[in-house]
């Protein structure tokens, strides 16, 4: 009973997390978000595409599907913390292979965040912190992003080493480092070439439905 009762809460995770958030805000405002930009289904892409406030809703709904399912497992099995540290990764890695968009997807960085939040308050606060500075230093959202996601996994190893957190919690952070450093190898590549855009800059190459 026990072990079916994990494996749901991993899967809903996984489903949850593939939910296209970006995808369905874009196409709502006639827009083909797959075919546009970057292609991914994140936030950073919605704002270049659509604009400001669809941006916010993606972001807002790219939380929600991973904190709820992190939190949901958190509070069912208090002793296992390895069963919310999996179901949050499993958001993470929906978002990023959705099985809804023929696992395409998007970078995960939010919904990491926010599956994180879940598992540790301290640790999302101080990797959202490193997020922004950032993104205000570089105003490149692929570097908030890689940095947000590698704080949570060093700040998580600190305090499970400290015993403030479950040691479980740092296998949360080295699949979420590995799903979201694999996602924004392309953007690795642009910056290396110059070619990276950064936080404000309108899209040009916008297809419609």
């Amino acid at each position: 009973m026990i072990s079916a009762l994990v494996t749901g809460v991993i899967l809903l995770g996984y489903v949850l997390g593939s939910v296209p958030v970006g995808y369905l805000v874009a196409r709502a405002k006639g827009v083909d978000l797959l075919q546009s930009g970057s292609g991914k289904i994140g936030g950073t892409n919605v704002l270049r595409s659509v604009g400001l406030f669809p941006s916010l809703l993606t972001i807002l709904g790219d939380a929600f599907k991973g904190l709820v399912p992190t939190y949901i497992a958190a509070h069912l099995f208090p002793g296992m913390p390895w069963v919310a540290a999996l179901a949050g990764a499993a958001a993470v890695a929906g978002h990023n292979k959705s099985m809804f968009l023929r696992f395409r997807g998007g970078v995960g960085a939010v919904t990491a965040l926010a599956s994180l939040s879940a598992l540790s308050f301290p640790a999302a606060i101080i990797a959202v912190s490193v997020a922004i500075v950032a993104i205000l230093i570089t105003r490149f959202a692929s570097m908030a992003s890689f940095s947000g996601i590698i704080t949570g996994l060093l700040a998580l190893t600190v305090m499970g080493f400290l015993g403030i957190a479950p040691m479980d919690y740092i296998i949360y952070g080295v699949i979420v480092v590995s799903l979201v450093s694999w996602a924004l190898r392309p953007n690795f590549a642009r910056i290396k070439a110059g070619t990276e855009r950064k936080i404000g800059v309108q899209e040009k190459n916008v297809k419609t439905i």
